[in-house]
């Protein structure tokens, strides 16, 4: 019995120690090093060359700067960031390079090639979004959200109920329908919500897989935006727009 328990706790150390390694995220490849200016938000930072870069694979908590209403744990995925990035940082270039904002999508790395996004994850102060192209580093992201999340740390330890507001949404629902057409794959749930695969995107999922979400609980990631309905219109007010399987999962039963 005695051994047993020493097995376990040996297992449950040797599991820790892996997800905490493997949660560092090392760059692969070359870097390129560049002076920071200011960091605007957890996830946003302007170089002192005129780049404006936004984190590849993480979305933080909104900061208010009007009114000063932020998100829980915006200001603290700020701070972090302003020390995990100091003076300098080293950069890669994402697959799609620039954002519809015109800001640099990189993954940004510490002088040790630690991964930046991968450390605010697994501190709680963001949430892993996989957007692609860029879809570089997603597994070790995957893992150092997992570890956060376990630990209910920061965004983790009181989770928001699903909101029907625009910007970036997290909900567990159940499917209740899945049609097709030209507008791609639309999953229609229990909530005032239909998550929707555009078909750009619809390469990365097979047909089958899409269908047999159909009657299931799942957890999906990504913006959300109100469309606009008429008096009679039967269709959900809040479109989720999911671009990739790793942010639209199925949810056990025994989860």
């Amino acid at each position: 019995m005695l051994i047993q328990k020493k097995r376990q706790v040996f297992l449950a150390l040797f599991l820790c120690l892996s997800l905490d390694s493997y949660a560092q995220c090392l760059a692969q490849g070359e870097l390129h090093r560049a002076a920071v200016k200011r960091v605007i938000d957890g996830d946003t930072l302007h170089l002192t060359d005129g780049r404006k870069v936004r984190l590849v694979g993480i979305n933080t908590p909104e900061l208010d700067h009007e009114h000063g209403k932020h998100d829980a744990f915006a200001l603290e995925a700020k701070q972090r960031l302003e020390v995990l990035a100091g003076d300098h940082i080293y950069w890669q270039s994402a697959q799609e390079s620039e954002d519809r904002y015109g800001r640099k999508l990189y993954y940004l790395f510490t002088k040790d090639r630690a991964s930046i996004s991968s450390q605010l994850l697994s501190e709680g102060l963001g949430y892993r979004v996989a957007v692609p192209p860029n879809v570089a580093y997603q597994d070790c992201l995957d893992m150092a959200e997992y570890s956060a999340r376990q630990a209910e740390r920061g965004v983790w330890q009181t989770p928001k109920p699903w909101q029907p507001n625009s910007g970036f949404a997290l909900t567990q629902s159940k499917i209740t329908s899945v049609t097709y057409n030209r507008g791609g794959w639309w999953l229609e749930t229990e909530q005032d919500l239909v998550i929707n695969i555009p078909r750009y995107a619809e390469q990365y999922w097979h047909k089958k897989d899409v269908y047999f979400l159909q009657g299931k609980l799942v957890e999906a990631r990504g913006w959300q935006y109100q469309r606009k309905k008429h008096q009679k219109d039967r269709f959900k007010s809040v479109v989720l727009t999911v671009k990739h399987p790793q942010d639209l999962r199925r949810i056990e039963a025994s989860q």
